[in-house]
């Protein structure tokens, strides 16, 4: 990216973002719109100038990284949530925004608190805020961190994402294979200043750029009209011509050879199989004194958000139940006598965050890391996350959540992080959802 985001933290204003560059790059056109009617998919912002600087400061409010809504959506969600990505990008040009000055990074993706809207940084800046290729790897790794229940849907969107991709193509495909119609903007800026002659669609998004010649007759269309151009190299084109479009992913699936039948074994214990191994006591809690020991019930309460398969790792001693691919050796520890989960094991999925929520029974999937049962009161359906920085240390972050997030008697402020350290309480809402960190 070509401007540096600058973090504060405010106690009154909560999270402040903000971007300087110089006055001389500054876009009056896009600022007058902005000034006069800001889109709801653009975090607000305020401008001023410094020092031959422009300043722009973008406060959150209840706005949350969209990285924590990340998981596994229905076929339909899930079209959802590519529109809600890609549309505002569609619609820019009638802000006069341009798409390479939206900051295209999943770090700096935010999502109001009704889930609804998803909200990007916009740098007013004639020189461009990121360069061509962000827009594919942003979209790339949403589609790496993000799956829906249809596998055949997802392929597809991989497909379209590693081929020639192309936003509004894109977009029309989702609609087509889920039958759902695509949404148009309902709003529109209130008195935008008269447009200049008209130019080339191409030659408006990428001034810089050559208009493209025309298409021959013969020739079909890369995208839809008026999409946004991400030209690949000549290599990729050639590859992509030899792929049989009738066959998988990575070119046409080869026919299946049939299996040869499995010799039956001879049965071992009662119902065949590896004989029954009395289960492991389990500790959670490394190189904790008072860890509290449990042995790994056979049924999982409700309140289990995803299965844990158990892996053996060992650490001083200490055997935990652990995902494929997860880090963590930190759970939370029930302080209150409310019926609720005496032990959360927090467990870093691929360096995801850790996600605490409650169960929504109209969604009918798990939305967080971890749901309270859908009856407890005072925690939200996105009420925490919880992440591991690099450097082995914890922070916990309040999702702009209903009944608030406690560390040791004190509320946080929504989206603003707070370090953890081992034997700090707390609280999820004020209903007896109160535990210790033990981490």
């Amino acid at each position: 990216m070509m401007y540096d985001i600058q973090t504060q933290y405010d106690v009154s204003a909560g999270a402040l973002l903000t971007v300087r560059f110089p006055e001389t790059d500054l876009d009056k056109k896009a600022l007058y719109t902005l000034q006069t009617d800001q889109p709801e998919f653009l975090v607000p912002f305020r401008y001023r100038s410094m020092d031959g600087f422009a300043e722009c400061v973008y406060q959150l409010d209840s706005r949350s990284k969209l990285q924590y809504r990340f998981g596994n959506r229905s076929p339909k969600e899930y079209v959802e949530f590519w529109t809600q990505i890609l549309q505002p990008l569609l619609d820019c040009d009638d802000w006069f925004l341009k798409p390479l000055s939206f900051v295209l990074d999943t770090e700096h993706l935010y999502i109001d608190k009704a889930g609804k809207t998803v909200s990007y940084l916009y740098v007013p800046s004639i020189s461009n805020c990121v360069e061509y290729d962000a827009l594919k790897s942003m979209v790339m790794e949403l589609s790496q961190k993000n799956s829906t229940t249809d596998h055949q849907l997802e392929n597809q969107v991989l497909r379209a994402i590693m081929q020639d991709f192309q936003p509004k193509a894109f977009l029309q495909m989702l609609h087509e294979r889920t039958g759902q119609e695509p949404k148009s903007q309902p709003h529109q800026p209130a008195q935008p200043p008269v447009r200049k002659e008209p130019v080339p669609q191409d030659h408006q998004l990428y001034p810089h750029m050559p208009a493209a010649p025309a298409p021959s007759p013969t020739a079909a269309p890369a995208g839809a009209a008026g999409d946004i151009q991400i030209h690949i190299g000549a290599s990729e084109k050639k590859a992509e011509t030899k792929k049989d479009k009738r066959g998988g992913l990575f070119g046409p699936k080869k026919p299946k050879e049939p299996k040869p039948p499995k010799e039956k074994n001879k049965k071992k214990g009662l119902f065949g199989g590896k004989d029954s191994v009395p289960p492991k006591e389990v500790v959670l809690g490394a190189g904790s004194g008072d860890a509290q020991r449990i042995s790994p019930p056979a049924p999982k309460p409700d309140w289990v958000s995803a299965p844990l398969q158990p892996l053996e790792t060992e650490e001083d001693g200490v055997t935990e139940l652990m995902e494929e691919g997860a880090v963590g050796n930190a759970y939370l520890r029930l302080a209150s006598d409310a019926p609720l989960p005496p032990n959360i094991p927090v467990v870093f999925q691929n360096g995801q965050p850790f996600t605490i929520g409650r169960f929504d029974v109209s969604v009918g999937t798990a939305q967080s890391s971890f749901e309270f049962d859908k009856h407890t009161k005072a925690v939200s359906r996105h009420h925490a996350a919880i992440e591991r920085l690099p450097d082995g240390s914890c922070q916990i972050t309040d999702l702009a959540s209903s009944g608030g997030t406690f560390v040791n008697g004190a509320r946080l402020t929504p989206n603003v992080p707070c370090f953890l350290t081992r034997g700090d309480r707390i609280s999820f809402g004020t209903c007896g959802a109160d535990y210790i960190w033990e981490g």
